[in-house]
């Protein structure tokens, strides 16, 4: 029951950055009646479709956003569980039918073969993930449905990185036709007698409003913004805060399907918004894919937005542009990865290998970015600080670069999308240089140099010899600007 509670939580701490919806006259911002109907009309018995975000082809997912165990109401989620049922319910219907989500949508409407390889609940460490959070890293696990590509072939080429792609079972499109739609590049506006049809409904003046796309050369799908208190917004006794107003719209000739979404109005500023730092400008919302159902159009959405990243249909409908939101997730931003415990064993073997008759383990250790690819590289130490190495990560598995000892010092370097690794000897007037140069996360090149009295004796690239003045050439090229570091380690939890 835990979980539900932590859920619930979850959903007030995310609220800035996550849309809040409402039709005018509701008691509050939740829409749960055009929810409910939303779901009656679909009882054709045909899973949805459903999003899968999408790093590499090894991390593509459908991430859950809350608990796989049904929920049971109590005392604690009384208040909660009507929407944590249903938020259940909806996870529970992709996960019932995962098997049969067999085809992905890529780009100029391309759709090609996946298939479901498992679910995945905990990290590699065996604990138990919660949902809901969407990572900027491949090296950081979510919850969820695992899918991959039938076909080589098919793993897209371009910049797919971070995004949602749209996927639907085997049995959707047997039902449905699937429409054109055409994203609109350049900024236009909203029809003006629309707007001006919208500001004498609300009584209220537009800020701005955009044309987001056009579907089957018939409907046009946007957004209008007002400016200034919404004073009609549905009261809420736990929302307090002043109210802003967005409308999701879309035309049909004369007809218009319209949804109301509320933001925070800032009075002393007189500025409206409705996710976290977005510039008191609504984010538009893009239409993935369209079909025409046996109920009239379905549309399936993706908003994105700062911090969030929010999923769902939209079915126009009697007027309204009712909405069957899936998940609003919390999109992580400079999030750390963490360091599993079979790295750290991996790590503290290399380690223990390398430093001959060296018995003392890595302790602590602190995250470098020197080669800009999205994978840091780590620095450990042991706890006196007197030993230390220096690891990357490529393909998720650990490589030891280099290592330090109290009689050597670490120099770190980065520049055009390569690090450097600087090891420095000193010992009288004689001082020994080996560099190790990053990139892709793993070594690409190695160099050693010995000098005397600050006279080049010897060095070698790759294993390869060089003549002192080859050397000077070298190092004048390899990455010069410091990276700094810190004092600050973290340290390795003991079991």
């Amino acid at each position: 029951m835990k979980k539900l509670l932590f859920f619930a939580l979850c959903l007030t701490a995310v609220m800035i950055s996550c849309k809040n919806k409402g039709q005018a006259g509701e008691a509050t911002d939740t829409d749960s009646t055009a929810i409910d109907s939303v779901l009656a009309e679909l009882n054709d018995t045909t899973p949805l479709p459903m999003f899968l975000y999408y790093m590499n082809p090894q991390y593509m997912q459908m991430v859950y956003w809350t608990d796989v165990e049904e929920p049971q109401m109590n005392k604690d989620n009384e208040e909660y569980y009507k929407d944590i049922k249903k938020a259940w319910g909806l996870q529970d219907m992709f996960a019932r039918n995962a098997a049969g989500y067999t085809k992905m949508l890529l780009e100029n409407d391309k759709w090609v073969d996946i298939k479901f390889i498992g679910e995945q609940l905990k990290n590699p460490d065996g604990e138990v993930m919660y949902g809901g959070e969407l990572h900027g890293r491949a090296s950081i696990p979510s919850p969820g449905l695992r899918y991959a590509f039938v076909n080589e072939k098919d793993i897209p080429k371009g910049d797919y990185f971070g995004g949602m792609q749209l996927v639907i079972h085997k049995d959707y499109l047997t039902s449905r036709k699937q429409l054109k739609i055409e994203s609109v590049s350049v900024r236009k506006n909203m029809p003006k007698d629309l707007i001006q049809k919208m500001e004498q409904k609300y009584g209220m003046k537009a800020d701005h409003s955009m044309v987001c796309s056009m579907i089957d050369g018939r409907y046009t799908q946007g957004f209008i913004q007002f400016a200034g208190e919404y004073r009609k917004a549905p009261k809420n006794p736990n929302n307090d805060y002043k109210k802003a107003l967005a409308l999701e719209v879309i035309t049909d000739g004369d007809s218009i399907y319209t949804q109301e979404v509320l933001g925070y109005y800032d009075e002393a500023s007189k500025e409206c918004t409705w996710n976290a730092d977005d510039g008191g400008e609504y984010c538009p919302t893009g239409i993935l894919a369209a079909f025409e159902g046996p109920k009239g159009l379905e549309l399936c959405y993706y908003h994105g937005a700062p911090e969030s990243i929010t999923v769902g249909m939209f079915f126009p409908r009697n007027g309204k542009l009712n909405e069957l939101q899936y998940e609003c997730y919390h999109a992580m931003i400079d999030e750390q990865t963490p360091l599993w415990k079979k790295d750290i064993a991996e790590m503290q073997k290399q380690f223990l290998n390398s430093m001959k008759g060296n018995k003392s383990p890595l302790a602590k250790y602190q995250f470098l970015y020197l080669d800009d690819d999205n994978t840091e590289e780590v620095w450990m130490r042991t706890e006196d600080g007197r030993r230390g190495a220096v690891f990357t990560f490529k393909d998720g598995k650990p490589q030891l670069v280099a290592t330090e000892d109290e009689k050597s010092t670490l120099t770190f370097c980065k520049e055009n999308g390569k690090g450097c690794v600087k090891v420095t000897h000193e010992e009288g007037n004689f001082t020994s240089t080996k560099l190790f140069i990053i990139k892709d996360s793993k070594v690409v090149e190695r160099f050693t140099m010995e000098e005397l009295d600050g006279e080049i004796t010897d060095s070698q690239l790759n294993g390869k010899s060089m003549t002192k003045w080859e050397a000077a050439d070298y190092l004048d090229k390899t990455p010069s600007t410091v990276y700094a570091t810190y004092d600050y380690f973290i340290e390795i939890k003991k079991e």
